[in-house]
Parts: C-alpha cells; sequence; structure tokens
C-alpha cells in the first residue's frame, strides 16, 4: 500500500521536472549558438587581423628595401663623387705632363736638328778617320784583355783572402772558447779560495757563532747568497793609561865673548858648538830612507821565501768582507790574462 501510494507522487515529480528539463536544455541550446556565433566574429576578426598583420610585414620589407637601396644609392654616389675626384686630379696631373712633353718635345726637335747638322758635319771627316778608328780599336782590344787578366787575378786573391778570413774566424771562436774555459777556471779557484777562508773564518769563530741563515733571494748586486749569522764575542778590558805631562824647556843660547880672545876663534867656537841644523835634517833623512829600505828588503825576503801566502792569511783578518770584494774589483782587470795566441787544450 505504501509503495502505491507513493508512486503518484514521483510520477507528479517528474513530470513537473521535464519542462524545468526542457526549459534548460532551449537555454543551453541557445548559449551554445551565442558561442559558436562569437566563435565565427572572432575567427572572422582574426584573420583579418592576420591580413593586417601581412600587410604591415609587407609594407615594413618594402621598407627596408628601399632604405637598402638608399644607403646603396648613397654609397654608390659617394664612390662616384671621389672617382670623379680622382679623375679630375688625374686629368689636372696629365694637363701638366703633357704641357711638359711639348715643352720636352721642342727640345727635343732642337736637339735633333743640332744633331743632324754634327752628323752631317762628320760623315764628311769620316773617310779621313777610318785608320785612327782602327787603332782605337786595337787599343781598346788591348785594354779589354788587361782588364779581363786583372779580373781573374782579383778573383784568385779574393778567393785566398776568404780562405784566411775563414781560418782566421776558427782561430778567433777556438781562442773565445779557451778564454771562457780559462775564466771558468778563474771562477772555480776564486770560489775555492772563498771556501777556504770561509772555512778559516769558521774555525776561529766556530765557537761564537750561535745561529746562521741564508737568503737566497737578497738583491745586493752579487752573485752568492746572503748569509746572515749571529756571533757572541767577549770584549776585554782595556786600562786607562795616564800620560806623563810634557813641559817644554828653551834653552836661551847666549855667545860669551871671552877677554883676550880673536873674532875667528869665537866663530869656530860657536860653529862646533851649534852645528848646522840642514845637515841633521839631511842626516835623519838619509837613516830614516836606509832603515826603511833594509825593512823593505826583510818584508820581500820573507814574502818570497819563508811564507808567501802572508798577504792571503792576513787581509782577511785583518781588513772586512766588503773592503775585500772592493779590492778585489779594483785589482781584477789586472789580474786577467790577454791571450794572444791559442791556448793548449
Amino acid at each position: 500500500m505504501e509503495e502505491a501510494g507513493q508512486d503518484p507522487l514521483d510520477d507528479v515529480q517528474e513530470v513537473m521536472e521535464i519542462p524545468k528539463l526542457e526549459v534548460t536544455k532551449q537555454t543551453l541550446d541557445f548559449l551554445n549558438s551565442d558561442l559558436e556565433k562569437d566563435l565565427q566574429r572572432m575567427d572572422e576578426a582574426n584573420q583579418v587581423l592576420l591580413k593586417k598583420i601581412q600587410e604591415k610585414e609587407e609594407t615594413i620589407q618594402s621598407l627596408e628595401r628601399d632604405i637598402t637601396l638608399s644607403v646603396r644609392q648613397a654609397r654608390e654616389r659617394e664612390e662616384l663623387n671621389h672617382f670623379i675626384s680622382k679623375k679630375e686630379e688625374a686629368l689636372r696631373d696629365l694637363e701638366l705632363e703633357t704641357a711638359k712633353l711639348e715643352k720636352n718635345k721642342e727640345i727635343l726637335s732642337r736637339s735633333v736638328v743640332e744633331v743632324q747638322k754634327e752628323i752631317s758635319r762628320k760623315c764628311k771627316n769620316v773617310g779621313l778617320d777610318k785608320e785612327a778608328l782602327k787603332q782605337m780599336l786595337a787599343e781598346l782590344k788591348v785594354k779589354l784583355q788587361k782588364s779581363t787578366e786583372s779580373c781573374a787575378s782579383q778573383e784568385k786573391e779574393l778567393v785566398k783572402i776568404e780562405s784566411d778570413y775563414q781560418s782566421v774566424y776558427q782561430l778567433c771562436e777556438d781562442q773565445a772558447h779557451y778564454i771562457k774555459k780559462y775564466q771558468e777556471i778563474l771562477r772555480q779557484m776564486e770560489k775555492e779560495k772563498e771556501m777556504m777562508l770561509l772555512e778559516k773564518e769558521v774555525q776561529r769563530w766556530g765557537s761564537s757563532i750561535q745561529s746562521a741563515k741564508t737568503r737566497p733571494g737578497a738583491d745586493y748586486g752579487s752573485d752568492h747568497q746572503l748569509l746572515i749569522a749571529k756571533f757572541r764575542l767577549r770584549l776585554k778590558k782595556v786600562g786607562k793609561t795616564i800620560r806623563p805631562h810634557r813641559c817644554k824647556a828653551q834653552n836661551n843660547s847666549v855667545q860669551i865673548v871671552k877677554p883676550g880672545s880673536t873674532l875667528v876663534e869665537t866663530i869656530q867656537s860657536n860653529m862646533v858648538s851649534f852645528p848646522c841644523p840642514r845637515l841633521e835634517h839631511f842626516r835623519y833623512f838619509i837613516s830614516m830612507v836606509m832603515i826603511f829600505f833594509r825593512l823593505l828588503g826583510y818584508v820581500l825576503f820573507y814574502l818570497q821565501y819563508i811564507n808567501p801566502d802572508l798577504l792571503v792569511d792576513a787581509l782577511p783578518v785583518v781588513m772586512s768582507r766588503e773592503t775585500l770584494k772592493r779590492l778585489r774589483e779594483a785589482l781584477f782587470p789586472f789580474l786577467t790574462l790577454e791571450v794572444e795566441e791559442v791556448l793548449p787544450h
């Protein structure tokens, strides 16, 4: 019963919904038609816009072509103007050259006339000068032979000179090579001497060295590396010396003339008691010179036969390294050898 009661209500609702659905369907159809119309309008507008864009692109291309043509025409005009100016300058130069050529032509015509006159004059005298011409030809042939012989001799001399030059060049190269070797040997000797000096200094100051460092990158004008070391020195006490006061005594000599003595005796006695000061200075100078030469002879004898290395051992002790370096730089040019002949291997 309940099912039978519900069925008519449902049917009524369905009947009521059908017209609503039809109305919505009509509205949807109307909207679809409007949308289709709008889409068609949009398509037409897009086509119109595309046509306008194509037209604008064509106009832009035409403008670009016109611009390129105008630029080319401007360049061509400039080139034409430049070419015309060059041609005008060339025409001016040609006019000047033609004027010069005309002047030269007139001068040449005059000279040709003069030459023709001279030739006509000389042709008359040709018959008389045939023998002289033959002699001139013979002399010229002799001179040519002599010149060829001299050229051949000069070529031989040149070959000899080239061979001599090559031999001299080889000798010079050999001498330069030997001089380089000799300089290298001298440098090695100097290095060995420096090492000996360093060893002696190390032996002397080895107990007093606290620290030592090398500075290989120091720039102080030498090929050697800079060495920095700390020394500990022990200084001696020097006592004060008391000097005695010096007193200057002045002796005033008075000549006493005895009664009854003559003038000559008094002069002789004064000469004996007061000798000449110049003689005393001369004797003193001679004695000092003799002593100096004697000492110099002793020193030379000692350096020659007893201890030749005295200066080598004494100079590093007395002088500093800077003074030794300066002395070495000053004496090095005098100690180098100039080799004239080839040194042996």
